[in-house]
């Protein structure tokens, strides 16, 4: 099958690198060849370009936007600072569809500007979310043909590790919240949240720098509380965890609670799904958690999963 798209990626090594496995989601997919690659790093180009199996090399993604004519632009780096340029320099040089590894910008503003872009030139943005996890998919089929009855609430945690409080939220809330709102379907209306840092209320001395370009943060502990459009409300909390009992990545999820059930997601990107069936969890044992296996993506190694997630 010869290819349909032609694809370009950008990278930073040291800089976020090429996120989590943005740059080798083509590889499996004959319809897009992967023409060029982008990263300043001399080792990390030669390196990704032998990974990526890209014919043309760029220090520079600005020359190799210019040089390319691609339909497809991966904008990998983990560290968000430089997504907006990256981004908007991807839509303007004529490609129809750009993946960008979240969060998507560094502030409200910087996001603006790119959708502004993206409608002008008519491009689609994804954003390497969760949504595409299979087990997601399956849950979310289950939710929409009333499996737990009428969707009522979802409850939403990060890891709770060494990044507990703001920089959880900020670094991985953004799945959360992007699967809480697909699931609900619906836009949120309102929302009401505090941060505390050590059991106290924050100040202007707990502010420092989060990693990987997030911007100012604060506080280790925060809840947070949403109600969407259809009524259908949302939690979002992180607390400093037990780091050493190392179950943090099992921790991250959501639940779905309906009138007659109740749906957990777990271990994003591998993915773990269980069923309650009530709608309140009785912990006597008489109506037990049932885990959900899907056997085509238990077959995926675990090493494979966040790529092949991100192939959906």
């Amino acid at each position: 099958m010869s290819a349909k798209y032609k694809a370009a990626i950008i990278g930073h090594t040291g800089q976020g690198n090429y996120g989590h496995g943005l740059d080798v989601v083509y590889a499996d997919m004959p319809e897009v060849e992967v023409v060029a690659v982008a990263d300043p790093d001399p080792e990390g180009l030669a390196a990704a370009s032998e990974r990526i199996g890209a014919a043309r090399s760029y220090a520079d993604f600005r020359e190799m936007l210019v040089q390319e004519e691609v339909d497809l632009v991966n904008v990998c780096p983990r560290v968000v600072t430089p997504h907006a340029e990256m981004a908007i320099a991807a839509a303007e040089s004529g490609a129809k569809g750009i993946f960008c590894e979240k969060p998507v910008a560094a502030t409200l503003a910087e996001a603006d500007a790119i959708l502004a872009v993206c409608e002008q030139r008519n491009v689609r943005m994804a954003v390497a979310h969760r949504r595409a996890n299979p087990y997601e998919q399956h849950a979310k089929k289950l939710v929409d043909a009333g499996e737990i009855g009428q969707l009522q609430v979802l409850r939403g945690r990060g890891k709770w590790d060494h990044r507990a409080g703001a920089e959880d939220l900020a670094v991985l809330g953004p799945h959360m919240m992007d699967s809480m709102r697909y699931f609900a379907g619906a836009d949120v209306v309102w929302a009401h949240a505090h941060i505390a840092q050590d059991g106290r209320e924050i100040t202007l001395d707990d502010v420092r720098e989060g990693n990987e370009g997030i911007g100012p943060i604060a506080g280790n502990s925060l809840a947070a509380y949403y109600v969407f459009a259809n009524g259908v409300t949302a939690h979002f909390e992180s607390q400093p965890g037990d780091t050493a009992a190392r179950v943090n990545s099992r921790w991250f999820g959501f639940e779905a609670h309906g009138s007659e059930g109740i749906i957990a997601l777990r271990n994003s990107p591998n993915g773990e799904m269980y069923i309650h069936r009530h709608g309140m969890f009785i912990p006597d044992g008489e109506i037990a958690w049932q885990r959900v296996l899907l056997d085509e993506w238990e077959a995926v190694p675990e090493n494979d999963r966040t790529h092949h997630s991100n192939m959906q």
